[in-house]
């Protein structure tokens, strides 16, 4: 099947190399049969039902595009619905089973996010910044038995996983008439045995669907749990909040193992939207695509948006470009440099626990209520809950009563409703401690002004934050302590222009004992992402200690 298609003038070809599968009339082809005995008035939400009315609705519509090929929702359809043939038959991977993702933003991945729940597998996907033995842990935490990993990232696959798991191998790029990778070529060879009535879709909307590991504050990464009613929800959110529609063509800055891409993945192909893929963060390519393809929509964390607003390249649109921000607080002169772009951005505020972005700025709406001269500032703020989630509250960490909405007493930030995570997966201490008085403890200082808009102040975690990547000071110093020559170690936020805060580490040296900085710094390139290591590293001769 081939056919033409226009995006926003750019006329791609979109050819399904894969054989036909069946002469099913395309109205039936993607139904799901209603179990014996369920009432009529209850289905359980589901983000994999988005794809199948995607499908029939926008068959012929563009849904993907990743470098020069491209692909119909019908394609997409299809593929994820091999992949899933392909998980269940071809790698025996049953219900609850634990699915792997080490790719970057590629359509593997997104076929990934429909196909392994499909089969009521559990999706664990991987920071692809993350150091060898970080991924091993998690892979060793979760119970991951497949793993789908993309070529430039296979060297961060230990001997230990390779043993342990099974490995599906993704080709970096593919371009039209290259060679098929493995896992095309496994899609290409796999027949869908079972139709999408026959896989083993959720009954129960309240079940796990995906592990997403996050660094929090206790060094080791936790596992939050998420359910495909939080899911959906989301994704109901930001189809409703980033204004999705057909005409969207989204450019995939964010990483998607981030919150599962904050929940786009679903929300984009619930709303017949079409997904730019971005295999590496390239800014020249970045302006480049948003140009041609006229980009509507793209999401990132400050750093992306001061790239974006500063390169060389970059120019005022003809269009409104719409932009989320999150990770880090933005500052007021990027957001208007972006405007004179003519990409608007709106601040966010969320956390893996609550399912990304749980929290957004004044819109137009609420913003008109102010001067118009306050707006800029008002807009660096965090903002309210989203439509799918309970009230923000900011709470006294004492009483766990709200603090005056003055815009001057601090208290933390609590979450509560559809798009808060179920615990930590196999952590009930730590799940425990952040659950209290019937909401979620974020760890995040904030004040609440009147209006009911919150502000974050500071963050009583343990936490750098650093290019919208959370790092644990405690894991950072626990690597450097490992080292046989080093007694102590202490590590602070130091600040940096492009990354907003890096971790600079205080080392003392064990006594009789000699070492270097870049022994130092090329220890932890070892044992931890890149991102985590010291932006520098200072010798003392002791650390000061608070009794």
């Amino acid at each position: 099947m081939s056919t033409s298609t226009v995006v926003k003038g750019r006329v791609q070809t979109i050819a399904n190399h894969l054989s036909p599968q069946n002469n099913t009339p395309d109205h039936e082809k993607y139904r799901i049969q209603r179990k014996p005995g369920q009432v009529p008035h209850v289905t359980p939400l589901d983000p994999i039902r988005f794809l199948l009315r995607s499908a029939m609705v926008y068959r012929n519509k563009t849904a993907v595009i990743h470098g020069d090929r491209s692909f119909d929702y019908e394609t997409l359809a299809d593929r994820t619905l091999r992949l899933a043939n392909l998980l269940k038959t071809d790698f025996n991977v049953q219900p609850g089973d634990r699915v792997g993702i080490l790719c970057q933003n590629v359509p593997a991945f997104l076929e990934s996010l429909y196909a392994i729940p499909s089969i009521a597998a559990v999706m664990v996907p991987l920071n692809t910044r993350l150091a060898q033995p970080e991924i091993e842990y998690v892979v060793k935490h979760s119970g991951v038995s497949v793993l789908i990993v993309q070529d430039e990232l296979f060297s961060r696959v230990s001997s230990v996983v390779k043993e342990r798991v099974k490995i599906i191998r993704v080709a970096d790029h593919q371009n039209h008439g290259d060679p098929p990778c493995p896992y095309e070529q496994l899609l290409q060879n796999t027949t869908t045995v079972l139709k999408w009535n026959d896989l083993p879709l959720t009954t129960d909307e309240n079940a796990l669907i995906s592990i997403n590991y996050t660094s929090g504050s206790t060094g080791r990464p936790k596992g939050v749990q998420v359910s495909y009613r939080g899911c959906y929800m989301m994704a109901m959110g930001m189809c409703i909040q980033a204004h999705l529609t057909p005409e969207t063509v989204y450019l995939w800055t964010l990483p998607m193992f981030h919150c599962n891409g904050w929940n786009f993945p679903w929300a984009l192909v619930a709303a017949g939207a079409t997904q730019v893929m971005l295999n590496k963060i390239d800014y020249t390519h970045i302006w480049k695509l948003i140009k041609e393809l006229r980009v509507t929509h793209y999401c990132g964390a400050p750093t992306v948006h001061n790239e974006v607003c500063h390169h060389k390249d970059a120019a005022k649109l003809d269009y409104t470009l719409l932009a989320f921000s999150g990770g880090a607080p933005l500052a007021s002169k990027i957001i208007r440099g972006l405007n004179d772009l003519n990409i608007h951005l709106t601040q966010v505020y969320g956390l893996t626990e609550t399912y990304g972005p749980c929290v957004l700025t004044y819109d137009k709406g609420s913003l008109s209520q102010h001067p118009e001269d306050q707006h800029l500032g008002l807009v660096a703020r965090q903002g309210y809950n989203i439509i799918t989630q309970d009230e923000v509250r900011v709470l006294d960490q004492k009483t766990a009563t709200d603090v005056v909405a003055n815009g001057t007493q601090i208290g933390e930030i609590c979450l509560s409703g559809n798009v808060t995570m179920m615990g930590y997966y196999n952590d009930p201490e730590e799940t425990k401690k952040c659950f209290r008085a019937g909401v979620f403890w974020t760890g995040d200082l904030a004040v609440r002004h009147p209006d009911g808009v919150i502000e974050i102040v500071d963050r009583s975690k343990d936490v750098i934050v650093s290019g919208g990547e959370n790092i644990s000071s405690i894991e950072v110093e626990n690597t450097i302590v490992a080292m046989e020559e080093v007694s102590e170690c202490a590590i602070i936020a130091g600040p940096d222009e492009k990354w907003g805060e890096r971790p600079f580490a205080f080392v003392v040296v064990r006594e009789g004992r000699t070492t270097t900085a870049d022994a130092v710094l090329d220890h932890c390139r070892k044992n931890l992402a890149g991102y985590k290591c010291p932006a520098k590293v200072i010798f003392i001769k002791s650390i000061p200690k608070t009794r």
